[in-house]
């Protein structure tokens, strides 16, 4: 069976108070939502960065939370998998892409969902509309702003990390904050570890939490302070239980924490603690970063 993987964006933007999705007219006859093949060693979100850039000429921010999935078979013995991000747009100004689009449009809601041509993009879609719809919980706003992180520098610092601390609603109600490896990836983080104990039974019972990462820790001692860079993310965590999601999670957890290792062996690694092995996934839904100095 021949895999192949495809990443994109459902795109939105905000105009006078109204929300608008980005429809593209192919070339081939068909509307459909921004999307196109991985190519070389290319993450995910950069896959998708890129595929908007060279069909739309946009900049987008990407929000974290959001990833949905469809699969299909484009032809016989091929498996394809499409991911989906949710990007935001400050304009409406886009250049087509000659050679693929022959137009972009911005529609509300209802005309893009009638104008789209395949089901699963009408649905990836909606599921975009109803996690804008529902991801405002009021998370307090930080209180030195001056300190604030952007956020592209709070995901750079997430891809880079090698570990952080995941707290979570543990025994009797106490809070419980254990040190964890991790990947970033997408607007969510993965871990891995045993099937029994503390966290997947704390991960079960109360699936909110948080995770804090801290790069930089530098006492001055002679001005009283610490000049410091920390990302706490908020978010739902749940175990994977889709198998191939699972294997994927795995082997980018190897693949970040030995990237020299050679295949085989990153392989016989997996497979001599796999079956013992559980993975959580936690879906961003506020992200946030401080620093001074």
């Amino acid at each position: 069976m021949i895999r192949e993987k495809s990443c994109g964006a459902v795109v939105f933007t905000v105009q006078k108070g109204a929300r608008l999705y980005l429809v593209e007219r192919m070339v081939k006859g068909h509307t459909s939502i921004c999307k196109g093949h991985v190519e070389g060693t290319e993450t995910e979100l950069e896959t998708a960065a890129r595929e908007i850039r060279e069909e739309t000429a946009l900049s987008v921010r990407f929000l974290d939370g959001f990833r949905h999935t469809i699969e299909y078979s484009p032809y016989d013995g091929c498996l394809k998998e499409v991911v989906f991000f949710l990007a935001e747009s400050d304009t409406t100004d886009t250049v087509s892409q000659p050679e693929e689009v022959t137009a972009c449009e911005w529609l509300p809601l209802p005309e893009a969902l009638a104008v789209l041509t395949h089901q699963s993009d009408r649905e990836t879609v909606l599921a975009a509309d109803r996690f804008l719809n529902a991801r405002t919980p009021d998370f307090r706003p930080m209180r030195r702003r001056a300190r604030q992180m952007d956020g592209d520098k709070c995901r750079e610092i997430l891809k880079t990390a090698s570990s952080g601390v995941l707290a979570l609603s543990g025994d009797d109600g106490y809070p419980y904050a254990v040190p964890v490896s991790f990947v970033y990836d997408g607007g969510a983080l993965w871990f891995h570890g045993a099937r029994t104990g503390h966290r997947p039974e704390a991960a079960r019972r109360e699936p909110r939490c948080s995770f804090c990462v801290v790069v930089r820790d530098d006492v001055d001692p002679d001005n009283y302070t610490t000049h410091y860079a920390s990302v706490i993310a908020f978010g739902r965590i749940s175990e994977v239980t889709d198998e191939p999601r699972r294997r994927r999670a795995v082997e980018a957890l190897a693949r970040k924490y030995n990237p020299g290792d050679s295949a085989e062996h990153r392989q016989k690694a997996i497979d001599d603690e796999y079956a013992a092995m559980t993975v959580l996934r936690l879906d961003i839904e506020h992200l946030t970063g401080k620093e001074n100095g």
